[in-house]
């Protein structure tokens, strides 16, 4: 097993760095600053970092295939041009007292998925949904505390899902026809890890690679739980991860600041920053939304 470490982007804080997209299109980074309202572009060509405030809390970004992107902002999807000015908003069928929009992503057949997250401690109001085309709100699975990282294997029969509070990554059985969570699998155990799992890519062997909070480090598996490699990161609240750059084996990191887990509410120097490690591994593109 490897251990790589990642450097700070200077520049690059944010109070709660979450939601990392690799546009392609672009050859930016894009992340979001959740609780500012905020989406951030970073440019590695020439290091710029360009933000873009939204009218309310944003949890999710995507690519759309007709161009811009898609957002989910707290109580609703929103369709955004290629500027990150707001095209179209969409209600979802959630209470905003109980739960709200959290983390996500689109499969290949271009649904988007978004996870709720419980508003009220230990409620377990969240969930995981498919939005469907005509964008109602198809739950697949309930209960759910904190609804984080969620992606699909190689072959897309497999989807991988992270409640955080379970302290595991859910396998289910995928069905890439119909775009449906089948049968549960086996789950990898991450109880003995000192932090929860998070944000979560999958990268071009089918690996993934998990941010935990609380710990300061990117975790590598197997599909089947192996531990391969990690990446330390110098912050403890890491949040979220993704493969960008030119041969997409730049590994992009969210964080959080400290405030936001009283553990650590003393602070710490990069505290919330975006962090960057070249590794000898590829990640995948992600998957265009089809609206």
């Amino acid at each position: 097993m490897a251990t790589y470490h990642a450097r700070p982007i200077q520049g690059s804080q944010s109070d709660l760095g979450e939601g990392t997209l690799w546009d392609e299109r672009t050859q930016t980074l894009i992340y979001l600053d959740v609780l500012k309202n905020t989406v951030i572009e970073y440019n590695p060509s020439n290091r710029s970092i360009v933000k873009h405030l939204l009218p309310s809390l944003v949890s999710y970004i995507g690519k759309r295939k007709s161009g811009g992107y898609v957002v989910a902002l707290g109580d609703r999807l929103a369709y955004l041009d290629k500027l990150f000015r707001i095209e179209k908003e969409f209600p979802l069928a959630i209470n905003p007292k109980e739960a709200r929009t959290n983390d996500g992503n689109i499969d290949h057949l271009g649904q988007i998925w978004i996870g709720f997250a419980d508003q009220v401690k230990g409620a377990r109001k969240g969930s995981l949904n498919r939005i469907e085309k005509d964008l109602s709100t198809n739950t697949q699975r309930s209960q759910i505390a904190i609804s984080n990282g969620i992606d699909w294997s190689s072959d897309k029969q497999t989807v991988f899902y992270i409640d955080s509070l379970s302290r595991r990554i859910d396998r289910f059985k995928f069905d890439p026809k119909t775009g449906t969570i089948l049968n549960e699998l086996s789950s990898i155990d991450t109880s003995d890890v000192n932090g929860l799992p998070d944000g979560m890519c999958t990268d071009s062997l089918g690996n993934l690679w998990v941010a935990f909070w609380g710990k300061g480090e990117v975790r590598n598996y197997t599909p089947e739980g192996e531990l391969l490699n990690s990446v330390e990161v110098p912050t403890s609240l890491t949040t979220c991860c993704t493969f960008g750059g030119k041969d997409l084996n730049t590994l992009y990191i969210t964080s959080a600041n400290c405030s936001h887990d009283t553990q650590f509410a003393f602070g710490e120097k990069y505290q919330g920053m975006l962090f960057e490690v070249k590794l000898p591994f590829a990640g995948k593109l992600d998957n265009y939304y089809l609206d």
